[in-house]
């Protein structure tokens, strides 16, 4: 292992440690690890795409902060594997969040952190705007209900993956977990990437086994291996709306 990336795994694993996102544990050990103010990301330099973000999403107080929509660069990733705004200089694909700006908007410095590019994938306009905006409506509500969930979140690429600007890669499928650790409970999510409508979310949820399979993550990691089992294998019956 090259210096660099197990300098990296260490730094991660002590920050895993204080970090309240991650503290359902670190779902990968993926080359870049931050904790930043609303949200945790591991970032994967060789597909030049995050691998996850993790958040910890309690019940909104108040309207938030307003859009800061300063979309830039990640200063913290090596240069050689940012995505950047002259990625996106191209008509299909708008910059899609992986850590939600509307359910992070408790301060204008939380908000912002979600306009990272390290934060985006490339995501078609009629899914990011339809039923992946309608799943993130359904998070908060859920949280306002709950009081506080925990939201994993990332791109899986499979088949023949189409690229934009600067080899920054297309996902095919998007995937979501909401976790409810005071009633042990989750519900998970893998959306292909196209057109779609929020009323579809049902034909979507998955087992949280499945989403580890395929976007090779491991989640909840702090429960005993009993309840971790019985929780990830299970496929929920419904869209959670509360």
């Amino acid at each position: 292992m090259k210096y660099w990336i197990l300098l990296g795994a260490l730094l991660a694993a002590a920050q895993g440690q204080a970090c309240v996102h991650l503290s359902q544990g670190t779902p990968s050990q993926s080359d870049f690890i931050d904790c930043r103010l609303g949200y945790a990301i591991g970032y994967n330099y060789s597909m030049k795409s995050l691998d996850w973000v993790a958040y910890e999403l309690k019940r909104q107080v108040g309207e938030g902060v307003g859009r800061t929509e300063d979309f830039r660069e990640d200063l913290e990733i090596p240069v050689q594997y940012r995505t950047t705004l002259e990625d996106y200089e191209e008509p299909i694909y708008a910059r899609g969040h992986m850590a939600n700006s509307e359910s992070l908007d408790e301060t204008e410095d939380m908000m912002s952190e979600t306009f990272f590019m390290s934060n985006m994938v490339p995501q078609l306009p009629r899914h990011n705007g339809a039923i992946w905006k309608g799943l993130e409506n359904r998070e908060r509500k859920v949280a306002n209900h709950r009081s506080r969930v925990f939201v994993f979140t990332g791109p899986l690429y499979e088949g023949e993956t189409t690229y934009i600007g600067n080899k920054v890669p297309v996902p095919s499928h998007l995937w979501k977990v909401i976790y409810d650790p005071a009633n042990n409970s989750a519900i998970a999510y893998i959306i292909d990437h196209k057109p779609l409508k929020t009323s579809q979310l049902k034909h979507y949820i998955v087992s949280i086994d499945e989403v580890e399979s395929r976007a090779e993550v491991d989640l909840l990691t702090v429960l005993d291996a009993k309840a971790q089992e019985m929780l990830e294998s299970r496929v929920e019956s419904r869209v959670w709306t509360k």
